[in-house]
């Protein structure tokens, strides 16, 4: 490790600090504009190993916020994953990278989730973050859920969430759309047959893609890198909950004081590891996507 590189953090956590950092392995899922922010912080941070997780590509709406991204990045053709390797490459060559090209519901992402240390989450849909949320309370993996939201016109921020000592999860925390994780587990047919009976538009089941720009994705990637930080180095504890309104310029402490008791996901399935089931979506075909079940993708 070059000592010099990092003198400036050492001053701020000392070298007992940086050496932890160095030795953690983190998982980010989600690597778009709010995750790219993320794997900027990691690497300069100088942590031992990042593992991206993402499936997608880049696409031309995407250049007003993913970190790292040239105008010479060709659309199609520029995997989400390595533009995220570039970055950390070329910001701290010290740190490891493993790029993991498919969706969070698929073998590999799930077998590098679980041998890594910190789990980061910067999911756009309720969906894959409860089944993240599952995965890491399973298998005790600290867990960062990063959020950015425009609720509507003129009312926009987002949310830290930090859950690392095992007494809280996204449920507790009242941090999930049930209705939004149904849509999500439901097959294209379940879909079909909603919008039928219910008359509810495909597009209100399957979420819109909403306002989305680099300063409020780069507010909740820095506060959230500041409780990973502080944690990891043993600064302070982390906060639980932060929530960002950047409409009026605040950022509120929100952590509750105690977990619910009745919480299904700390109650029955954290800690159990796989005896936990959170394979199971690993077997719902329309979910899964990793080299076995899509290997043209």
């Amino acid at each position: 490790m070059t000592s010099s590189r990092y003198h400036r953090n050492i001053l701020l956590f000392g070298e007992a600090g940086q050496a932890k950092l160095r030795a953690i392995r983190v998982s980010v899922v989600g690597v778009g504009g709010l995750g790219s922010a993320v794997v900027q912080h990691l690497a300069l941070l100088g942590v031992g190993k990042i593992a991206l997780i993402d499936s997608e590509e880049l696409d031309d709406t995407n250049r007003n916020r993913f970190i790292g991204a040239r105008a010479t990045d060709p659309v199609p053709g520029s995997s989400k994953v390595v533009l995220a390797q570039r970055l950390a490459a070329e910001i701290n060559p010290e740190v490891a990278t493993v790029m993991i090209p498919y969706g969070l519901v698929s073998r590999q992402a799930f077998e590098e989730i679980k041998q890594n240390d910190w789990v980061i989450g910067c999911l756009d849909h309720d969906g894959p973050r409860q089944i993240l949320s599952e995965l890491c309370a399973a298998y005790e993996k600290p867990y960062i859920d990063l959020a950015s939201d425009v609720l509507e016109p003129g009312v926009y921020g987002g949310r830290v969430a930090v859950l690392h000592d095992g007494r809280f999860c996204l449920n507790c925390l009242d941090l999930i759309d049930r209705n939004a994780v149904r849509s999500y587990l439901d097959s294209s047919a379940d879909r079909a047959v909603n919008e039928a009976i219910y008359g509810v538009p495909k597009a209100a089941l399957s979420g819109a893609s909403g306002p989305s720009v680099s300063t409020i994705n780069g507010v909740i990637a820095s506060l959230g890198m500041v409780e990973f930080m502080v944690t990891v180095t043993g600064m302070r504890t982390p906060r639980i909950l932060l929530n960002y309104y950047g409409y009026s310029g605040k950022v509120t402490d929100a952590s509750p004081g105690f977990s619910r008791p009745d919480c299904p996901i700390c109650n029955g399935t954290r800690g159990k590891h796989q005896a936990a089931g959170v394979e199971r979506y690993l077997r719902i075909p329309h979910l899964v996507h990793d080299n076995y079940q899509n290997p043209s993708r």
